[in-house]
């Protein structure tokens, strides 16, 4: 295969696998949340943290402007970015490795890997947030590289985006201090590349200032109290955070875990320029999700498996001359087996009656275990049919009401059960 074509292979592939993965009905989570505003097609002017100011506003645009539904469009902003995502992590692993069947077979891992294919799958913010701190990885390494006005200007320019996707993404900005002390000779090129993400990034607060909101609400919810419970965490529960962290990380890559301490050393011993921004970038991003007291956290591990993924590769690197590791592209292969293994074991385990039966409302164990969600069961779905059950989930509820009452102005009630 001509070297050139592989992004674009990879893109088609990935945009296949999503598509046809995708949810059948729209699924539970804070998706409604999203897809009622898009529905709506009304922008926010509003740059906090659950209102993902320019992910929404994407959304609403291509609704509002380009005529395509609001589901699609949610759909599409799901699919696409993830597509997008792994063949720029590609690119990103060949900044490191040079070996085409590592690069592919990494960047594949990664997209078969539960969180991200999951995220792909369903209606949220997380791949298109992916994309954006893809493309700021690419630049800093490139800028430790070759310290460039252009890699450093682009650094900067893509972490300030990142924050109108996702406020998480400011567990970055120590690495990006550590880019700038590396690279503290250029200092001009540092000047404006600090600059420019300082006006991008320092625009929400002006954003927020317009629209009446305190400038706190654009680092704090106003609502829930997972901050605080994030510091109210006793020495046990933080252990037991570790402990999930731990296994969120056998579940995504199992068997390419063992490549790590290779890839730390291969890390450390021939990209040292690069061992300081890598390792401040992953500390902090898997810090960050590993202890956020938030029920959902494992998507907010993304931005420290892309690191994980590199290093995965970079240990493979390492060992190729010694093992003939190329048999491992066909273990790839493999991965959607071991998520239909696992679940077909958990399902058969008497300890998890109880709770397939508390969450059967959303597919039971399916709906944790399979990234996939084709032949999902729907929040709108379970709305309308008014299914009792033991959670709190009213606001789900209601925001489902919403825009149903919305959709019964152009369809009917056998229609609107099916989305």
């Amino acid at each position: 295969m001509n070297k050139k074509f592989i992004p674009f292979f990879l893109s088609i592939f990935f945009l296949s696998i999503y598509y046809l993965s995708s949810f059948s009905k729209v699924s539970f989570g804070d998706g409604i949340g999203f897809l009622l505003d898009v529905e709506k097609e009304l922008f926010t002017n509003q740059a906090t943290p659950l209102s993902h100011f320019l992910y929404l506003n994407t959304a609403v645009f291509f609704t509002k402007y380009c005529n395509i539904d609001s589901i699609m469009t949610m759909r599409l902003m799901s699919v696409v970015p993830a597509a997008i995502s792994v063949t720029f992590l590609y690119i990103l692993i060949k900044e490191f490795i040079s070996e085409n069947w590592i690069a592919i077979s990494c960047s594949v891992v990664f997209g078969l890997s539960f969180t991200f294919w999951r995220s792909a799958s369903t209606i949220e913010v997380y791949t298109f947030n992916a994309i954006w701190v893809i493309f700021f990885l690419i630049y800093s390494v490139k800028s430790l590289k070759n310290s460039s006005l252009k890699n450093l200007l682009l650094s900067g320019a893509f972490l300030g985006l990142s924050m109108w996707i996702h406020i998480q993404n400011i567990m970055l900005i120590p690495a990006y201090f550590i880019l700038l002390y590396q690279l503290r000779d250029s200092r001009k090129n540092i000047f404006i590349s600090f600059s420019l993400f300082t006006l991008i990034f320092g625009t929400m607060f002006l954003v927020n200032y317009l629209a009446d909101i305190h400038i706190k609400y654009t680092f704090l919810t106003g609502r829930g109290t997972w901050i605080e419970d994030t510091f109210r965490q006793s020495f046990s529960e933080l252990l037991k955070d570790i402990l999930k962290s731990f296994l969120f990380l056998v579940y995504n890559f199992n068997i390419f875990l063992i490549f790590i301490p290779w890839g730390i050393g291969e890390i450390f011993k021939n990209h040292k320029i690069l061992f300081p921004f890598i390792l401040t970038a992953f500390l902090f991003t898997f810090g960050f999700a590993t202890f956020y007291a938030a029920s959902d956290n494992y998507v907010f591990f993304i931005p420290s498996y892309l690191i994980i993924i590199i290093i995965i590769g970079l240990g493979i690197k390492s060992l190729i001359k010694k093992y003939n590791l190329k048999r491992l592209q066909f273990v790839i292969a493999l991965i959607p087996l071991f998520y239909i293994g696992s679940h077909r074991i958990a399902s058969s385990l008497k300890t998890t009656k109880t709770f397939q039966q508390e969450k059967a409302y959303k597919g039971g164990l399916s709906y944790y275990m399979l990234p996939w969600l084709h032949n999902n069961l729907g929040c709108i779905e379970f709305t309308l049919e008014n299914k009792p059950i033991i959670e709190d989930v009213e606001k789900l509820r209601k925001q489902c009401l919403e825009f149903i009452e919305i959709r019964k102005k152009h369809q009917n009630r056998e229609d609107i059960i099916k989305l």
